[in-house]
């Protein structure tokens, strides 16, 4: 019997590595002799970057950076070992979790760090760089990164030398022609679609968890608009408004979004583990009519599909189940209790057991 496991992780409870080994436990209990396949998963949010280094060989480095307020810091990102590809997060020099919560003000930040760790894998030789693209601290459009990499922004006063959230509605010349960018390939890795500005866009939906008012939000928005009109690429295209429009910013260079989902399954090189495969057993924290807005479980049950092969999800909440069965899967299963405590759920250690547990019991149904 040769079982997958493709986790993503149970938020605030296990991470995909933790959930797949707490998984694989449960299978060897029962079938000492069982293939399994351990993909712990991501994506394109917390934990992408990780994930992938996992499915290919890296080896971690570091580079001199600047945070989301000019800062110096030192970012990390991952290297392939044949040193071609390049894995990074822009979190990694303009997240949220660089910032005190009371720094935490989108009009005043930029993207100039993540720039700086794109030329950086550029200088190293990497022709390939995969970014996710969660977590900002930013909605500058991705101007400060821009800069960094040698795009001329001006204002009709002055060239910025790291543009701001704030400066975005003032920019009159968006200048690339100084990007050298021949023979890289950069991949942006997104789990949101939505557009660059408007009440759906970057500053609406995502400025107030970065601490912008309600008058911020409007004259963030008109910044990504001018932007826009600047620059003249669609800011429609899905994604274009992840990570405070960095997405968009991205684009300009020639950048492709990606869903998270669909990078990481490309990277772990999944539909290559299926070729015998009797089972996938996939999920994370909570599994619903959301799991189908393209997140992991899904991502990867529609692949599972292809090859004919069921899947199967386990969360610590369940949610429309047959709302899920009719899309696709095979089986959901909640690991824990319906009347269990919360905080029952999130201990870590009665996750592993409840999900080594719930694992061991299928295993002996697909035995019978």
């Amino acid at each position: 019997m040769k079982i997958i496991l493709a986790f993503d992780s149970f938020k605030g409870s296990l991470t995909a590595e933790e959930a797949v080994n707490a998984a694989a436990k449960g299978i060897i209990k029962v079938c000492p002799h069982a293939k399994i396949i351990r993909l712990p998963m991501a994506d394109g949010g917390e934990g992408t970057t990780e994930a992938i280094c996992k499915s290919l060989k890296t080896k971690w480095t570091t580079c001199p950076a600047h945070d989301p307020f000019m800062r110096p810091i030192i970012s990390k990102y991952a290297i392939t070992t044949d040193g071609t590809t390049a894995i990074m997060e822009m979190a990694a020099a303009a997240g949220l979790t660089l910032l005190d919560e009371t720094e935490r003000n989108p009009m005043r930040t930029t993207t100039y760090g993540v720039g700086e760790m794109i030329a950086n894998a550029i200088e190293q030789g990497c022709k390939k760089i995969l970014i996710g693209i969660g977590g900002s601290a930013t909605n500058d459009c991705g101007m400060g990164m821009l800069a960094a990499l040698g795009g001329k922004i001006e204002t009709k006063k002055e060239r910025l030398s790291y543009p701001k959230g704030q400066d975005c509605k003032d920019i009159t010349t968006i200048d690339l022609s100084n990007i050298s960018l021949q023979g890289i390939e950069i991949n942006a890795i997104c789990d949101v679609t939505n557009p660059l500005f408007g009440k759906e866009g970057a500053a609406y939906v995502y400025g107030k968890q970065k601490g912008a008012n309600e008058k911020e939000i409007e004259i963030l928005d008109k910044g990504l608009q001018n932007v826009a009109n600047i620059c003249g690429i669609n800011p429609n295209y899905p994604g274009s408004g992840a990570a405070g429009g960095l997405g968009y910013g991205l684009a300009l260079i020639g950048a492709t979004l990606k869903k998270g989902v669909d990078a990481i399954i490309e990277a772990a090189k999944f539909e290559e583990h299926l070729k015998g495969a009797d089972m996938v057993i996939t999920g994370e924290g909570k599994v619903d009519n959301q799991t189908l807005n393209n997140k992991l479980p899904f991502g990867v049950m529609k692949v599972a599909q292809k090859h004919h092969i069921p899947t199967i999800a386990l969360a610590g909440k369940v949610a429309n189940i047959e709302e899920l069965l009719a899309a696709g899967f095979h089986a959901i299963h909640c690991i824990n209790e319906d009347d269990m405590p919360l905080t029952e759920c999130m201990n870590s250690t009665i996750a592993k057991k409840h999900l080594t547990e719930t694992t061991g019991k299928l295993c002996i149904t697909l035995k019978n």
